[in-house]
């Protein structure tokens, strides 16, 4: 009978430790849940003419006082992001390349490495970020095919852009197809045409 009592009071005791500790996990909980409470919405949600709590305020340091405010110009979206004759372009070459990735305004440095170390690489880095290519013709597996781009009276006017687009991808390897979008090709014949098959194609 004594081992019996023994048992119930040893019983009776972790009862009570764990509902102890549950009790004191319960309290801790409430009092940091009434503390979040207190911080995030009692304080933020203020009256007219409250002033924000201190991790809302202002940046008052020195730094922010001698910066002038930008006045920062409403962003307008354009109207397309490929103009009419480049969109048939685009599409012609969709249709004509089911199996390949074409992709429109691509810069330069999405796949021209820049050579040198230092200061002459952050510089050629600059001026290939300047350019953008019409289109980018790529496999399924993203490797480069071919670039094209259109020929325009604006494009003719940039002839020195030109021949540095021209220059880096020669040396890349990549071939360069120009397109008059007066001339454009059969959907037949795009597959030649990008493939160098065409006498139109650039050089």
């Amino acid at each position: 009978m004594l081992w019996y009592l023994l048992l119930l009071a040893t019983v009776g005791v972790v009862v009570y430790v764990i509902w102890n500790y549950r009790r004191g996990t319960a309290a801790r909980k409430a009092a940091s849940a009434a503390r979040f409470d207190k911080m995030f919405k009692a304080e933020v949600q203020l009256t007219p003419g409250a002033q924000l709590p201190t991790f809302f305020a202002a940046d008052t340091s020195p730094l922010a006082k001698s910066a002038p405010a930008a006045s920062i110009a409403p962003a307008v979206a354009a109207e397309r992001f490929l103009g009419k004759s480049e969109s048939l372009l685009y599409y012609l070459l969709k249709a004509g390349l089911p199996d390949h990735e074409i992709f429109a305004g691509v810069s330069l440095t999405r796949f021209i490495v820049a050579a040198g170390d230092g200061r002459e690489r952050e510089q050629q880095l600059r001026r290939l970020a300047q350019y953008t290519l019409d289109f980018v013709v790529c496999d399924k597996s993203m490797q480069v095919i071919a670039v094209v781009e259109v020929e325009t009276a604006a494009a003719a006017t940039a002839a020195g852009d030109q021949r540095f687009k021209a220059e880096m991808l020669k040396q890349a390897g990549i071939r360069l197809v120009r397109i008059n979008p007066t001339a454009l090709p059969r959907r037949e014949q795009v597959r030649a045409f990008i493939n160098g098959e065409s006498p139109q194609q650039g050089a």
